[in-house]
C-alpha cells in the first residue's frame, strides 16, 4: 500500500506522471537549450530535470536492472533498519528497494524535487545537496548511488562523510556507466565523433570541477577513506543492439537510447560553459555522435563499474 508523502509548501500535480513539484523550485527553475534545470544550489549539476530527463532516469534505472538481474545492491546487506539513496533522481531505485525491504526506513535525497507523491510507507524524499555537510540525526546501514560520476567534486570529503554517516558494518555501495567507450575489434577507433565527443566531456568536466572519468578511483579512494572489504565488480554494457546475444542485444538497444537522449545535454551544459562551444559547433557534433551510435558495424561497449565497502565494526 503506497501513501500519499508529505511537502513542505504548495504543490501542482503534474498529472501525466502523478509527479508533484515544489511550486517554489519550479517556478524559480533555471530554463536553457529548450530544457528545465534544477534551482536548489543551481548549476551544481549539468543534467537537467524535466520530465524527458526523468524517462531517461528511469531507462538507466532498467538498464541496471538487466545488467544486475534484478539485484538492486551488491554489497551483502542484510536487514538494513536506515538506508539513503544519493541523487535519488526520480527515486526509483529507493521506492523498488523500500518495496523489496518492508522493514527498512529508505530516503532519498537529491537536488530536484521531481520524485512520485505516492510512495511506500517506508520510503521518503528530502531536497539536499550531499556535498554539503550532512546533518542526518542517526546513521544508516546502507548508503546507496547511481550515476554520481561528474557529481562529485571533492572525492576524499565526500567518502569520509558516507563513513562518518554509517553505522558499524554499514555499506556504501556507489555505481556507474563508465563515459568511455571500447571495443574488442578496434571498430570504436572509427567512431570519430564520439571519441571527441568523450575527450571533451572528460576536459570539460575537470574544468568545471566534477570529475566524469572517476569512478575507476572509486575502489582506491573508499579504501584510502578507512572502508574495508572494498569489492569493485565490471560488466561490459553494449552501447548499440549489435551483439548477437539477445540479452546483450537488449541491453545494448537500449543503451543506445539512452546514451543518445544523454549526449545532447551534456554536451550543451559543459561544452558552453567550460569550452566556449557554440550552438552550431555542438549540433554537427551530435549529429556524428547519433549516426555512429546508430552504427551496428561499430562494436561499441562500456564498463559499468560497481564498488562496494564497508565500515568496520
Amino acid at each position: 500500500m503506497y501513501h500519499q508523502a508529505q511537502v513542505p509548501l504548495p504543490i501542482e500535480p503534474d498529472i501525466r506522471r502523478c509527479y508533484l513539484y515544489n511550486e517554489y523550485h519550479l517556478n524559480g527553475a533555471k530554463l536553457s537549450n529548450g530544457r528545465r534545470y534544477h534551482s536548489y544550489h543551481e548549476g551544481e549539476y549539468v543534467l537537467p530535470n524535466d520530465e524527458r530527463e526523468q524517462d531517461r532516469l528511469d531507462l538507466t534505472h532498467h538498464i541496471y536492472n538487466l545488467l544486475l538481474k534484478g539485484e538492486l545492491t551488491l554489497a551483502p546487506v542484510t536487514k538494513p533498519h536506515r538506508v539513503l539513496d544519493l541523487g535519488t533522481g526520480t527515486g526509483i531505485w529507493a521506492m523498488d528497494y523500500a518495496d523489496a525491504n518492508p522493514g527498512s526506513e529508505v530516503i532519498g535525497i537529491d537536488l530536484s524535487p521531481i520524485q512520485p507523491s505516492w510512495v511506500p510507507p517506508n520510503c521518503r524524499f528530502e531536497v539536499d545537496d550531499f556535498e554539503q555537510a550532512w546533518s542526518h540525526q542517526q546513521p544508516f546501514d546502507l548508503i546507496h548511488g547511481r550515476e554520481l560520476e561528474g557529481c562529485i567534486r571533492d572525492h576524499d570529503r565526500f567518502f569520509a562523510q558516507t563513513l562518518d554517516n554509517l553505522n558499524p558494518n554499514g555499506w556504501l555501495e556507489m555505481a556507474a556507466f563508465e563515459t568511455k567507450t571500447y571495443s574488442d575489434d578496434d571498430t570504436h577507433l572509427k567512431a570519430t565523433n564520439f571519441l571527441y565527443a568523450i575527450k571533451n566531456i572528460h576536459e570539460s568536466s575537470k574544468l568545471f570541477g566534477k570529475d566524469m572519468a572517476s569512478s575507476s578511483t572509486w575502489k582506491s579512494r573508499m579504501e584510502s577513506a578507512g572502508f574495508v572489504n572494498v569489492t569493485e565488480e565490471v560488466y561490459l554494457l553494449p552501447q548499440s543492439p549489435w551483439p548477437k546475444d539477445p540479452k546483450l542485444k537488449e541491453l545494448g538497444r537500449y543503451h543506445q537510447l539512452n546514451m543518445i537522449e544523454a549526449i545532447s545535454p551534456y554536451t550543451y551544459a559543459l561544452f558552453t560553459r567550460m569550452l566556449r562551444w557554440s550552438r552550431v559547433e555542438i549540433e554537427a557534433l551530435l549529429a556524428g555522435i547519433r549516426k555512429e551510435l546508430r552504427n551496428t558495424s561499430y562494436h561499441l561497449y562500456t564498463k559499468v563499474r560497481v564498488v562496494y565497502g564497508q565500515k568496520s565494526g
